[in-house]
C-alpha cells in the first residue's frame, strides 16, 4: 500500500495529537481529577489513544519506502515529548503564542530568539 504525502501528514497529525492527549489524560488520570463515569470513559479513551500511536506508527514504518515519514513523526513525536516533560501546560499554551508571532513576524522573532541562544551559549555558524 503507497500512501500519498497527504496521508502520511494525516497520520502523523493524528498520531502527534494522541500522544499530546495521552499526557494530558494520564496526568489528570493521575490526580485524581475524574470521577467514575468519566474516569470510566477516560480509561477507555487512553486504550485507544495508546492504540492509536501503537498502530499506526507502525504502519507508517511498514508502508512508507522511503522511510520519510516514520522520521518525521518520531523526530516530531520527540520534540513534543520534551515540550511536554519541560513545561508546564500554561508554559505549553504561550509556546503557541509564540508561534502565532512567529508566524507574523518571522524576522523578528527570529532576531530576538537567535540573541537569547547566543547569550545562553550558543555558537553561531556562518
Amino acid at each position: 500500500m503507497k500512501l500519498s504525502n497527504k496521508e502520511l501528514e494525516q497520520i502523523g497529525g493524528a498520531i502527534i495529537t494522541s500522544f499530546v492527549n495521552l499526557h494530558f489524560l494520564e496526568e489528570a488520570q493521575t490526580g485524581g481529577l475524574f470521577k467514575q463515569r468519566v474516569k470510566n470513559n477516560v480509561k477507555r479513551t487512553l486504550n485507544d489513544l495508546i492504540n492509536i500511536e501503537d498502530e499506526y506508527f507502525s504502519k507508517v514504518e511498514d508502508i512508507d519506502d522511503n522511510e520519510l515519514g516514520d522520521k518525521l513523526v518520531a523526530n516530531k513525536l520527540e520534540f513534543v515529548r520534551w515540550l511536554l516533560q519541560k513545561f508546564t501546560f500554561n508554559d505549553f499554551s504561550k509556546i503557541q503564542e509564540v508561534c502565532v508571532a512567529y508566524s507574523l513576524d518571522k524576522e523578528k522573532l527570529s532576531e530576538v530568539s537567535d540573541a537569547i541562544l547566543l547569550e545562553n551559549g550558543s555558537i553561531e555558524i556562518k
